[in-house]
This record gives structure tokens, sequence and C-alpha cells, in this order.
């Protein structure tokens, strides 16, 4: 049988071995404690974070919601707008086509209310075709009445003197 004694033995613990493993330990509980309370603070800033991001999620969806309504908005007040216009314009056109078949023609209306002399006649045209297809083609005199455009209405001529 082989002795022992030719291994060598461990060796034990000193008291400045314990002394530095307690250090070690020490210093490690340290960065433990520290990280710890590094990620509680990044946990608090990752809430804030994510709080931020839904409120900023409410702010886009207010935003768009209200930008779709003032769409919508703007899109009556262009229909609205365009049916008056043409409501407007169907008057004047009617009383240009009065003042045509009292005798006015399309170039003496073009002057009149300075309009150009195809837009007028085109008009003109508008309104037969209004007249051909619809039955209640007679303008009114309130029709006849409303004001056609800002130019001034000429005063008519006096009559001729009848030689005798």
């Amino acid at each position: 049988m082989t002795s022992n004694s030719t291994r060598p033995r461990r060796a034990r613990r000193s008291d400045a071995g314990a002394d530095r493993l307690q250090r070690l330990t020490a210093a490690r509980d340290r960065l433990d404690t520290e990280q710890a309370e590094r990620r509680k603070r990044e946990d608090a800033a990752l809430a804030d974070y994510a709080t931020a991001a839904g409120e900023a999620d409410a702010v886009i969806t207010r935003r768009d919601a209200a930008l779709a309504d003032l769409d919508r908005q703007r899109q009556a007040v262009r229909d609205d707008a365009a049916a008056a216009l043409a409501a407007l314009e169907q008057r004047q056109t009617t009383v240009l086509a009065e003042l045509h078949a009292l005798g006015r023609r399309a170039e003496d209306l073009a002057a009149l209310f300075d309009l150009p002399v195809k837009r007028v006649r085109a008009l003109l045209r508008e309104h037969r075709g209004h007249a051909a297809t619809s039955a209640n083609a007679t303008p009114t005199a309130a029709m006849a009445t409303a004001p056609v455009a800002a130019a001034p209405v000429p005063e008519p001529a006096p009559p001729a003197p009848v030689a005798g």
C-alpha cells in the first residue's frame, strides 16, 4: 500500500483567505443590489415610456378622427356651395334667356354683364336644352328680377319720334 504522504495535502483556508472571500462576497452582493436598483429604475422608465406611447396613440386617434370630421365638413361645405352656385347660375341663365327672348342679342348680353360671348351663347344653349326637357320652362317674375351680375343695367332708349 502506498502512503498518502506523497500527495500534497490541501491547505486549509487561512484567515486571510476567509477575509478575501468575505470581501468578494460583499462586493458581489453590492453589485447585485446596484443591479437590482438599476433594474427597478429601468422598469419604472419602461413603464413611463409605455404610458407615454399609449397616450401618444390616443392623441393620434383623436387627431385622425378630428381631421376626418373636418374633411367631411369641408366636403359638405363644398357640396352645399356647389349646389347654391348651380342654383344661382341657373337663375342668371334664366334671366339671360328672358332678355334674349325680349330681343337682346348674345353680344349685347355679353357686353351688358361683362361675360365672354362664348359663355353667353353656351348658357343660352344650356337654357334651351333645359327648357325643352322641363315641363315648367317659363320664368317667373321673381326670377326675372333677380340680380344677374354687378354690372349696371342700361336705361331703355326713348321712343323714336313718329313723322307725321
